[in-house]
């Protein structure tokens, strides 16, 4: 990056910053500090419910240009969750796999979606790191969660090169929802011995205007008791040799249009897998620590107009982990990116949004790290700036909504990114229909463009098509199919024990999603199944040697999320994911159908206690001890990575 172009980045965020810190001419409108009540909304409520994910705009989730699935923090209580891993995969489409080194990551209509292709989001904080764009979803605390908002497709309009085949969004608890103070501590065994706990502290309170959050998460866990064992032979038990752990401090306020986030969030792994076909001789740290900054201004200087500079910096330093024989890198990195977004309103019918956004990515090896492992160059440091501005269109007609907006992304490594959407949404009471088209891209990362300097954003385009239908004041159902082409992959694969990173052909998926969401006095459930065929792969390290699959993700999938109140303050909520055989690497060079798999679970739960203040909680985690284990979605000469065996937890939640 040239001095003139870091400088001019430099003082434009400045300028957004003082943005932010200067007094408005006109105070907006105070926040909506309501939190979703799931337990007490009808079916209608919760298909209605507000969200932000797709656009800058809120919508409806029956309206919003996007297929949206959105999980309540009542609904992951329940579910007996222990992290994002049990989770996720409750949404049509997500599954998770194996990449290198201990770590797995998302998979989206059965294409790999690890690294840079879903954006994750916490409190609006972007939790990928800068070197692959990865995010080690592990680490996050399901109990500090208000709600996961998944957009199931491309998000590029609204989030740029790291978005270009989904988004998580996770709200953490705000100060209505906590009302005081609250502490949740977990035990659990697995079969085999492993062990797994956690704590979490929360403190909340509001008021008129604003409200104040600080929550503390400490957890520690065996990824998995069970073997891992190489293609060569080699095995080692994961018990004592994948150790998770966490801890995680987040900091938010908010008073009138001002509003101020931190994260400190530690993650500390261990593994012997490494990236390829062989295992270490003994455990070898994998660590992923990062610092979250934000802040930000809302002010409304005329009726119907609405102004938000915002300032976000983080600091990470994934991957990390020296050994001078297996590992002899370190690295870290530096994010500040300041954005300007307007919303005018038209008219009661027509929305206008609109803004410009500057970021720049500066990253660093750390020493003794060697000469072998410098940057193209020979340089210790490198450092990228980009810049987008983006619009976006909302008009409500008498024949549904229609949206459109676009986003234009210019690097000053590779050629500029348009990212286009375009939206129509139909709702009436019993019924709705979407039809969208939107292009999106993927951004090489940092580590990318150091393994190839010549490596080219990767391009999507994603048809969608949902419909949707209530028979009935209690049960709702939808349908939905889409098209994903992407052209152009930036593809990992490990070559002769060099990793490697190169743009192959194109590839990517058709498929449907169907869901049934049934809610009653006696509880809910909801159903659903999702199902995807490879279309036009090009991609040999993708390739499953099986007809319509793609390595590593179940064609079929089919899953439940129930829960049922056999008495006063006390429910029993079985769920459970069905995913038929997956194709992967079982040996080197060869392939085969893995076992269809059943990961089921139950979770008791005892509301009401002591007061009201203390409830308890005791789940069985893969009821069935399945043998599941997250299979590698490429070519890259990794063994499938067992799974927890069976998990006996207990929780207990005490609000003071």
């Amino acid at each position: 990056m040239s001095a003139v172009i870091k400088n001019d980045m430099i003082k434009a965020s400045l300028k957004l910053a003082l943005l932010c810190l200067l007094p408005a001419a006109a105070s907006s409108q105070e926040s909506d500090l309501d939190f979703f009540d799931f337990e007490r909304a009808s079916l209608a409520d919760i298909i209605d419910q507000r969200t932000g994910v797709t656009s800058r705009l809120e919508f409806a989730a029956r309206q919003a240009p996007g297929l949206v699935t959105v999980l309540s923090r009542e609904e992951l209580r329940h579910s007996g969750a222990r992290s994002l891993a049990d989770a996720l995969p409750l949404v049509p489409g997500l599954e998770f796999a194996v990449d290198v080194e201990g770590n797995i990551g998302l998979g989206i209509r059965g294409n790999w979606a690890h690294e840079g292709k879903v954006l994750v989001l916490v409190d609006g904080q972007r939790y990928n790191e800068a070197f692959f764009g990865t995010a080690q979803l592990e680490r996050i605390s399901i109990e500090q969660v208000e709600k996961i908002e998944v957009i199931r497709g491309p998000g590029s309009v609204v989030y740029g090169g790291s978005a270009g085949l989904g988004v998580v969004k996770i709200t953490t608890r705000g100060g209505k929802s906590i009302d005081g103070s609250a502490a949740a501590a977990s035990y659990g065994l697995m079969t085999r011995g492993g062990k797994a706990g956690s704590f979490n502290f929360a403190y909340g309170r509001h008021g008129a205007g604003s409200e104040l959050t600080a929550q503390l998460y400490l957890a520690a866990a065996d990824r998995s008791d069970r073997r891992y064992t190489d293609f060569q032979g080699g095995s080692y038990s994961m018990r004592g040799n994948s150790d998770l752990e966490s801890r995680n401090v987040n900091l938010g306020y908010r008073k009138g249009g001002y509003s101020a986030r931190l994260i400190a969030d530690q993650y500390r792994t261990t593994q012997r897998d490494h990236y390829d076909d062989s295992v270490l001789p003994r455990p070898m740290d994998r660590n992923f620590d990062a610092y979250f900054a934000e802040f930000s201004r809302e002010f409304s200087p005329a009726d119907g107009l609405t102004f938000t500079p915002s300032l976000n910096y983080s600091y990470q330093e994934p991957y990390k982990g020296y050994d001078a024989t297996y590992y002899p890198r370190d690295k870290r990195s530096q994010y500040i990116k300041g954005t300007v977004n307007a919303v005018y309103a038209v008219s009661s019918r027509m929305k206008l949004s609109g803004g410009a956004e500057l970021s720049a990515d500066f990253a660093e090896l750390i020493p003794p790290t060697t000469a072998y492992w410098f940057f193209p160059g020979g340089k210790r440091s490198v450092d990228y700036g980009n810049s987008a501005i983006f619009v976006e269109g909302v008009a409500e007609t008498g024949l549904g909504t229609l949206s459109a907006g676009a986003r234009y992304d210019k690097h000053e490594k590779f050629a500029p990114a348009f990212s286009p959407r375009l939206a129509w949404t139909r709702v009436l009471e019993i019924f709705h229909l979407k039809a969208i088209y939107s292009r999106a891209f993927r951004a090489p990362g940092i580590d990318n463009l150091a393994a190839n300097p010549a490596l080219k954003p990767e391009r999507t385009s994603v048809a969608e098509l949902e419909a949707g239908f209530k028979p009935g004041e209690d049960l709702y159902l939808t349908a939905g199919v889409f098209d994903i082409r992407i052209d152009e992959p930036i593809v990992f694969y490990v070559e002769g024990g060099t990793q490697k990173y190169g743009n192959y052909g194109e590839t990517g998926t058709r498929g449907l999603e169907l869901t049934g969401r049934v809610k009653k006095a006696w509880g809910y459930a909801t159903l659903t199944y999702s199902h995807y065929v490879a279309y036009d792969n090009e991609v040999n390290f993708y390739n499953s040697g099986g007809s319509g699959a793609l390595l590593g993700f179940a064609r079929n999938k089919v899953t439940l999320n129930s829960s049922f109140k056999v008495a006063e303050n006390f429910s029993v909520s079985p769920s459970g994911v069905f995913y038929s055989g997956r194709r992967g690497y079982y040996a080197s060079g060869a392939t085969k159908r893995f076992d269809d798999k059943l990961v089921a679970g139950v979770n008791f739960l005892r509301d009401g206690l002591a007061g009201g203040r203390l409830s308890l909680g005791l789940a069985v985690h893969d009821i069935f001890n399945s043998g599941y284990s997250y299979i590698q979605p490429y070519n890259g000469a990794h063994s499938p990575l067992p799974a927890p065996s069976r998990e006996i937890r207990a929780k207990l939640d005490y609000k003071f």
